[in-house]
């Protein structure tokens, strides 16, 4: 199955990895283009800096779910358990009842 959420601890992973992708490439791409004085070539390491962060970041990587959050049951799932409880403790009355 796909899982396409990420948990806490990824969310905060990918934001320190987009930040410093972008950073990175942001200082490479201003040295680059004050020293060939071409600022088309400064915008394209830039969004290459981008692409490179979209790439690691956006797709739910199996290295940003590694700590998956234990929700409890929902009200439904707890009720029904309790009927089915109530259900067979009152089965096993009656079967004490009738021994």
């Amino acid at each position: 199955m796909l899982e396409f959420h990420i948990d806490f601890e990824g969310q905060r992973l990918a934001e320190q990895i987009t930040q410093g992708v972008i950073s990175f490439f942001g200082v490479i791409a201003f040295l680059v283009g004050l020293i060939a004085q071409d600022i088309r070539l400064s915008m394209y390491i830039f969004a290459a800096g981008v692409v490179v962060a979209a790439f690691l970041v956006i797709p739910a990587w199996p290295y940003l779910r590694k700590n998956p959050i234990k929700w409890l049951p929902s009200r439904e799932k707890l009720a029904a358990a309790a009927a089915s409880n109530q259900e067979s403790s009152a089965s096993d009355l009656k079967d004490k009842k009738t021994a």
